[in-house]
């Protein structure tokens, strides 16, 4: 099956950059959000990083940044977002509930060669694909923030996916240029398991009063060659986005990630990284 066309449900960060990269590889994206005042905000967004990080440095012309952003269509409503399409792409807040029933739905109103595809970020695919009837075209597509940068896709095979749902998804992956590793159904695959008892333990540091913010991350990245240390990273990512994956992990594998005390706390005071302004660092 070739893909033309595709659906991205949810349009914050990650979602935005997953449309964003697929229209700059030439599909058409059916992007979907609650409303059109998030939506607007985002178009604008989109064409604010292609003219400052695309047409200002010469990567494309005026005139292939207004097709690309001809190639993004967007949507409140779902049923209309998935007519036409080959594949659909959620990218919604990190909720094993609100997943299964979105995956659920879109089951039943998706034609039945439409890949569905999860950007989770550590959520079991099987379990996303449990409460649906044709399980067997779940698959994870695990995209990285930024997403236009970025060059790693994780691609999860859930232990009801299809061979075929996986080539296709692998394929299609590839066509973005990216650089594809295919994991076997794990909560927290391979990068969001190690990373977060990075920054979890990092966190810890912090708490125990080890070492300043600054030097923690400064010895990180200059002895292993990082381009962040791990608690700025931690400001990236969102430390509630850090605290559910560690709640999940602590639920799936035990103790060891058990997230940190500080990291709940901070979590609690609303100080979650960049989108709150405020995290470890200032913003």
């Amino acid at each position: 099956m070739e893909i033309k066309n595709v659906c991205v449900i949810g349009a914050g960060v990650m979602g935005a950059g997953v449309a964003q990269i697929i229209a700059i590889n030439g599909y058409s994206v059916n992007l979907v959000d609650l409303s059109v005042e998030i939506l607007n905000n985002v178009k604008k967004k989109i064409e604010m990083n292609l003219e400052q990080h695309y047409v200002a440095h010469n990567k494309f012309s005026q005139e292939e940044a207004i097709e690309i952003l001809n190639n993004i269509h967007y949507y409140t409503k779902i049923e209309e977002a998935v007519n036409d399409v080959q594949l659909v792409i959620e990218a919604i807040y990190e909720d094993m509930n609100l997943k299964q029933v979105l995956f659920a739905k879109l089951d039943s109103i998706c034609e039945k060669h439409v890949i569905l595809a999860s950007n989770t970020s550590s959520l079991s695919i099987t379990d996303i694909a449990s409460k649906s009837k044709n399980q067997d075209r779940i698959v994870g597509i695990h995209f990285f923030n930024p997403a236009t940068v970025m060059k790693l896709i994780e691609l999860i095979k859930g232990d009801n996916t299809s061979a075929e749902t996986l080539e296709i998804a692998r394929e299609f992956s590839r066509g973005l240029k990216k650089t594809v590793v295919t994991i076997n159904d794990s909560p927290g695959f391979i990068t969001s398991r190690l990373i977060y008892v990075l920054c979890n333990e990092a966190i810890n540091m912090k708490m125990e009063g080890i070492a300043s913010i600054e030097d923690i991350d400064t010895a990180c990245k200059l002895a292993f060659n990082f381009p962040m240390g791990p608690l700025e990273l931690s400001d990236l990512v969102g430390l509630d986005i850090f605290n559910n994956i560690g709640d999940y992990l602590n639920n799936e594998f035990g103790d060891k990630y058990k997230p940190s005390f500080l990291l709940k706390k901070m979590v609690r005071n609303k100080q979650l990284g960049r989108k709150s302004r405020k995290g470890f660092y200032d913003y």
